[in-house]
């Protein structure tokens, strides 16, 4: 918000933003980009839209969450939580990180337990090129943590903020690798009653004779669903619903190639990210015929 509108933001705004849209019917906010927990105005805006009676979904790294004041103050507002998730131990999230800050998981989840009302929990690990080999042992430690929804992410390969070189490197194993690493994942998964998602992954990477098992776990399966969403705009005070068109609930940029023509998910399947092709071969594509 402050980038967008280039001035400090107060919780007045925040305020104002609130109350337009709950005279709009909105009930549900979502905090997302960079770290709530570290926002100046955070707990103020939290604390305003619990007044107004907004269900609270919050996604975190977690950062500051193994700080128990911190938690205190935070956690009894927020109702639902999204962790981000992508190692468990130090040098493997420095790693990942490029930094040297890391996250006290262990009073992480201690702090929760204590001051969290404990109404849906969720985590979600970025498969990349560092923990791509710790995936199972991410999941079992999550399922040790009592956390039953889970999502594998393929990562974001924009190659307009990363150079080839890095997402090659550290970023993005290629979707056949990728979808090795969860296999196991998936029957482990199946067989302890874990809520398991696998975003961002298009079907045809899948070993098509298991492809019906494997449909309902992708993105892709929910695309209906999205877009019955509708864009509620106000403009002069009244009110406008604009129905939402699939190039504005695409996750991710992702597109079809010739090849996808074949397939006979073509009008449900999000397709591949729009720059997989200048990474790796287009062999593992195996569209549905």
């Amino acid at each position: 918000m402050e980038r967008d509108w280039n001035k400090k933001i107060t919780k007045y705004e925040i305020l104002k933003k609130l109350l337009k849209y709950k005279k709009q019917g909105y009930n549900h906010v979502t905090y997302l980009w960079w770290e709530p927990f570290i926002q100046e105005v955070f707990l103020d805006a939290l604390k305003l839209w619990k007044k107004l009676w907004y269900t609270i979904l919050v996604t975190t790294n977690c950062t500051t969450l193994h700080i128990e004041k911190q938690a205190e103050k935070f956690l009894p507002y927020i109702d639902e939580l999204f962790l981000s998730v992508e190692a468990i131990d130090i040098e493997k999230q420095q790693k990942i990180s490029r930094t040297k800050n890391y996250v006290h998981w262990e009073k992480v989840f201690e702090n929760i337990y204590k001051y969290w009302n404990w109404h849906l929990m969720k985590a979600n690990i970025v498969i990349t090129q560092d923990n791509k080999n710790n995936l199972l042992e991410l999941v079992w430690y999550l399922k040790e943590k009592k956390v039953n929804d889970i999502a594998i992410t393929y990562p974001d390969i924009d190659l307009r903020y990363y150079w080839k070189e890095h997402i090659l490197e550290k970023v993005a194993p290629s979707y056949s690798e990728a979808v090795e690493k969860v296999l196991n994942i998936i029957d482990y998964c199946e067989k302890n009653k874990i809520n398991l998602r696998l975003p961002d992954f298009p079907f045809c990477v899948f070993w098509w004779i298991y492809f019906e098992k494997y449909l309902k776990l992708t993105d892709d399966c929910d695309y209906w669903d999205r877009l019955k969403v509708s864009d509620i705009m106000l403009e002069d005070d009244k009110i406008f619903f604009k129905e939402l068109k699939r190039s504005e609930v695409s996750p991710r940029s992702r597109i079809h190639f010739d090849k996808c023509s074949n397939c006979k998910y073509i009008k449900n399947c999000w397709g591949i990210a729009r720059d997989y092709k200048q990474l790796y071969s287009l062999n593992e594509i195996n569209p549905i015929t």
